[in-house]
């Protein structure tokens, strides 16, 4: 009999000390990761977010401009889920602009939704959303990378000006797109600062690398192009404080 109650105490021991160790099992690493993920800058997350947010409220504001109430209705709830994403990040460190975007944000994609689509305040309230982003823009894009990337963009322009003088298509093929590649780092700090030179900007640029991808290239157009470009990305470095 003491026997017997020797065994089971002795089975009951080893439970106890299997399930203690089932019960301090560590997470699996992926999970420990993940988390660090999930944790990441806020700051980065509301710059990106604030980029991500105005590219879909420029693309409202065309299907608006050009009346196509289906690409309207598609945007519109898109604004709604993209703000989810990072508006606790502006809440937290910029209230006022927060409050400005859920003003605006709210009705536009309300407008979207609807059954009758009332193109003109959808346009309306759009812009004004855009124009906040912009504001909010300004704060997260400082002045000194705005003038850097010009900067970055300028070299590649020199070195475009040598390539399209000599022909050289397939190198003009390669260099302009990068330029699109560096405004699209900072491009969102502009037109707070400068709506004019912004347009400048962009009235060069697009067509430049839409037009260096054509083959073969117009030496004249391309050369006029890369010139407004460098004159607009000069007068941006001066101009801005």
């Amino acid at each position: 009999m003491k026997k017997q109650l020797l065994n089971l105490l002795i089975v009951l021991a080893i439970s106890a000390s299997v399930l203690s160790a089932c019960g301090s099992t560590k997470q699996p690493e992926g999970n420990v990761n993940a988390a660090a993920t999930v944790a990441k800058s806020p700051e980065i997350s509301v710059k990106d977010g604030t980029a991500k947010l105005l590219s879909t409220a420029k693309q409202l504001r065309k299907a608006a401009t050009a009346g196509d109430e289906a690409k309207i209705k598609e945007t519109g709830p898109k604004l709604e889920e993209t703000w989810a994403t990072f508006e606790d990040g502006v809440k937290a460190k910029y209230p006022d602009l927060y409050e400005q975007v859920e003003k605006s944000l709210n009705p536009a994609v309300s407008g979207a939704k609807a059954a009758k689509i009332d193109k003109d305040a959808i346009l309306k309230i759009d812009n004004q959303l855009i124009q906040t982003l912009f504001d909010l823009s300004a704060k997260l894009i400082p002045v000194d990378q705005v003038k850097a990337g010009a900067n970055q963009m300028l070299a590649t322009t020199a070195e475009l000006k040598k390539e399209i003088a000599a022909g050289n298509d397939a190198k003009v093929k390669e260099l302009a797109p990068k330029l699109e590649d560096v405004w699209k780092t900072f491009e969102d700090g502009v037109p707070p600062r400068s709506a004019d030179l912004y347009e400048k900007i962009e009235k060069s640029l697009n067509p430049e690398v839409a037009g260096s991808q054509k083959t073969p290239i117009d030496k004249q157009v391309m050369t006029q192009l890369n010139d407004g470009l460098t004159k607009a990305l000069n007068e941006l470095i001066q101009g801005i404080k």
